[in-house]
């Protein structure tokens, strides 16, 4: 009969195998799968994937004891929960456990965070080229943005802090503006960011309703906290977006891809409440501005038109009082030149009606009786010519001293 162990047996020379190869900790890369928290240990599976797929090609069950955990909370701080988060890149440091009883486990004793990072990078920089491959890194740059802002689309975490402090904000700015922010319920960290925020944009542009720019807004946070902006889908709606996207996601220096591929990008969601607030009040400035700059344009042509017209005004009056002036002149002088035309006249007629006077006295027919002429009358008119004179009528001899019939 053949050799036969027990399952114990073939468990316990298993575990001193392993014991005798893997007497040190040892470093391995791999992926986390799940992780749970159970009385102060993590309980994690973990996995290596096939390149290029969602294939597993080796996987495991891992633990971070109770103690390992505090001294991984003390040294990596607020990135640990990330980093244990399912779908991050880990570089673990491990002893290799076997119990008889529970099989086979990885005790996790230290965690290198640069390597996550690291391969985060690598995958950011991957997603940003592939963007740019296709020409989507600045498409939603050249949607064109109204330049009021008053309907927006904000995807974001109703609990999330930095919603709420856009909103206050919004609802509190120093101007009174009323705008309208509706809100797009999203996980803004872990595995459903890029599902939510996905399907977020397809019912923005799909429910029928208008908005002048959609906001993606969350609190602050680490590197590996913003890791789930780091994605091609993300990054492939907004650029498809029809509308223009302004980013605040609460970080101060690094930029994600959602960063790159919106149209603005701002540091914190109070940054974005502040610029919609500004852009509104740069308009209103604006549209205040021109309306002073009508009425100026509108009171200086009134000036000027009212010059014209003093001026014509007053080259009327100077013209009518110089027309009056040469029309009293020439009035003046014609009248001064009646007078003397007159008085002239006067007295040319004077002197004609002298003379004519002398020379009536002259040819006066009583003078001319007296100086011996007779006037011969016949039926009471004078004779001139004998040729005139009817020798069978009676005629009448006028004299100095009287007349005679004969």
């Amino acid at each position: 009969m053949a050799t036969n162990y027990s399952l114990y047996e073939l468990n316990e020379y298993i575990k001193r195998v392993m014991a005798l190869n893997f007497q040190e900790a040892i470093w391995v890369r791999c992926e986390v799968s799940q992780a749970s928290h159970s009385r102060g240990s993590v309980y994690l599976n973990i996995v290596e994937l096939e390149e290029g797929t969602e294939d597993i090609k080796a996987q495991a069950g891992a633990v971070i004891w109770p103690r390992s955990y505090i001294f991984l909370q003390n040294k990596l701080k607020e990135l640990l929960p990330y980093i244990l988060e399912a779908g991050s890149e880990v570089l673990i440091k491990v002893k290799v456990d076997f119990n008889e009883r529970y099989g086979f486990k990885l005790v996790i004793e230290d965690i290198d965070p640069t390597y996550t990072l690291g391969q985060a990078e690598m995958a950011r920089q991957k997603i940003i080229e592939r963007l740019k491959k296709e020409r989507l890194l600045e498409l939603n740059g050249q949607r064109n943005m109204s330049p009021v802002l008053q309907s927006i689309a904000v995807i974001s975490s109703e609990t999330a802090a930095g919603y709420a402090d856009f909103m206050a904000q919004l609802e509190n700015n120093n101007y009174g503006y009323e705008i309208h922010a509706e809100l797009f319920q999203v996980a803004v960290q872990g595995r459903n960011v890029e599902s939510d925020v996905v399907d977020a944009f397809s019912e923005i542009q799909g429910n029928g309703k208008h908005y002048d720019a959609v906001t993606i807004v969350r609190g602050g946070g680490s590197k590996l906290d913003l890791a789930g902006f780091d994605n091609y889908n993300i990054g492939h709606a907004i650029a498809m977006c029809r509308l223009p996207v302004i980013i605040g996601i609460g970080h101060e220096i690094d930029s994600t891809v959602t960063d790159l591929v919106a149209q603005v990008s701002l540091k914190t969601p109070t940054a974005v409440a502040g610029y919609i607030i500004d852009r509104n009040m740069k308009y209103e400035t604006d549209i205040l501005g021109l309306g002073f700059e009508i009425q100026e344009n509108c009171l200086e042509t009134v000036r000027e038109r009212r010059a014209e017209v003093e001026h014509i005004d007053y080259m009327i009056k100077q013209s009518a009082s110089e027309r009056l002036y040469t029309e009293n002149y020439d009035m003046n002088h014609l009248f001064d030149s009646l007078k003397v035309s007159a008085k002239n006249i006067i007295q040319r007629n004077r002197q004609y009606l002298d003379n004519t006077e002398s020379l009536i006295g002259i040819v006066d027919p009583i003078k001319t009786l007296k100086r011996g002429f007779s006037i011969i009358k016949q039926d009471g008119v004078v004779i001139g010519s004998v040729k005139d004179l009817d020798t069978k009528k009676e005629i009448e001899i006028v004299m100095k001293d009287g007349s005679k019939n004969i």
